[in-house]
């Protein structure tokens, strides 16, 4: 009984502070999971077991916390570990990243949860990110900055960004315990599709998303900042979802796309026509039996410097 007072007089000590942190992610996965056993099980299946503890102390926690620094900002991200400790990386797993995934042009990206013993550190010039979830293919990934300059402290210090290594462009998501609070909330309220046990990337509602309805079809169009592409000019992918909805208002029971028309705005108030057969290569239909369609593609910035800003089709 001693022995046990004594170990936890220990524990207690050294980690008081993460009980809060516990129960904010405890009370994260727990809907995670509520949602996931339903929607996209193989996800739910790939988290492996958490970190343990031993003896009154959490060894492996030590060790990441010899990389990450025991900073009140990065108790929920320990904690999240302590629950589950990443994704399993058996083949069959990797294209269900909890993070999400997408497909554009042949090109499958799945940004897959890593464990604690896979935690990376990348200096980015005076930058310092820790990766804690990547694709093993386009090498996209989040990572939280560990390390920055004094003037970007207050704004960026112990935030989840997604960075495009080359340029350093990057997206902030806050800290880590807010950013997975509001993703798991997102992943409940139907933000993000789910198809084939794979979570989609791109939301198909709220902001960079636009919805409408034509003669019984819905077409939702999703853009997405692309941070793993080229530095010389900024890179969106775009996703097209196409759903028969009311084929009686339709008309027909079924109809197919023959051609596309885009109209690409830029920064200098100029606009240009892209216009094509079919998309990506496809002439999809849409039918009673098969009423969803969905299709993945890029548009860019000028390489003579102008600045995409909207585009609508």
């Amino acid at each position: 009984m001693g022995r046990n007072k004594l170990a936890f007089s220990v524990w207690y000590t050294q980690y008081a502070g993460f009980t809060d942190s516990y129960t904010r992610m405890h009370r994260a996965f727990n809907r995670l999971e509520k949602w996931a056993c339903k929607a996209c099980p193989h996800v739910w299946q790939s988290l492996a077991p958490g970190l343990v503890w031993v003896s009154g102390e959490s060894v492996p926690v030590r060790e990441l916390l010899s990389v990450v620094s025991d900073s009140p900002d990065m108790r929920d991200f320990i904690m999240a570990h302590h629950i589950h400790d990443g994704q399993r990386r058996r083949q069959r797993f990797l294209e269900y990243g909890l993070f999400g995934s997408y497909e554009c042009y042949g090109e499958v990206c799945s940004l897959s949860w890593l464990s604690s013993r896979m935690l990376q550190i990348v200096d980015m010039g005076r930058f310092r990110i820790l990766v804690f979830a990547w694709c093993h293919v386009t090498r996209n990934y989040l990572g939280i900055v560990v390390g920055c300059p004094i003037a970007h402290t207050q704004r960026l210090l112990h935030h989840v960004i997604q960075l495009q290594p080359q340029s350093y462009r990057f997206v902030d998501k806050g800290l880590f315990g807010s950013f997975f609070v509001s993703y798991v909330d997102a992943l409940s309220s139907g933000h993000h599709d789910v198809h084939d046990n794979v979570i989609s990337l791109m939301p198909n509602t709220g902001p960079h998303t636009s919805t409408s309805y034509t003669r019984g079809i819905k077409i939702t169009i999703t853009a997405m900042f692309c941070a793993d592409e080229t530095p010389r000019y900024r890179v969106y992918r775009y996703q097209v979802t196409l759903e028969l909805i009311d084929s009686v208002q339709l008309g027909y029971q079924c109809v197919q796309l023959e051609s596309r028309h885009w109209l690409v705005h830029y920064a200098n108030h100029e606009f240009v026509h892209a216009n094509g057969a079919g998309v990506v290569g496809e002439f999809p239909v849409l039918s009673v039996e098969r009423p969803f369609y969905r299709y993945c593609s890029r548009v860019e910035d000028d390489p003579a410097g102008l600045e995409v800003v909207g585009f609508e089709g």
